[in-house]
C-alpha cells in the first residue's frame, strides 16, 4: 500500500527553536520544522506566535513508513 492508514488522528512534528525574532509581530519565537504544500515538502522557519514565514525550503519527501 503507497500510503499506510495513520495509526493516530494527529500528526507530531518536532520544532526546533531559531534565533531571531519575527519581522511581522517582533516576537522571538521563531522554529524550523517540515511542512507540506500543494507542491510538496518544505522546511519552513515559522513565527509560532503570529505564523508568519521567515523562510522556506524545499526538500525531498521524508521516507513512507511500513
Amino acid at each position: 500500500m503507497l500510503f499506510p492508514q495513520p495509526e493516530s488522528p494527529e500528526i507530531h512534528e518536532e520544532r526546533h527553536p531559531v534565533d531571531g525574532a519575527c519581522s511581522h509581530c517582533g516576537a522571538a519565537s521563531l522554529a524550523t520544522y517540515r511542512a507540506a504544500d500543494y507542491q510538496g515538502w518544505l522546511r519552513v522557519v515559522k513565527c509560532q506566535d503570529c505564523l508568519t514565514t521567515a523562510d522556506r525550503t524545499r526538500i525531498l519527501a521524508p521516507a513512507q513508513g511500513g
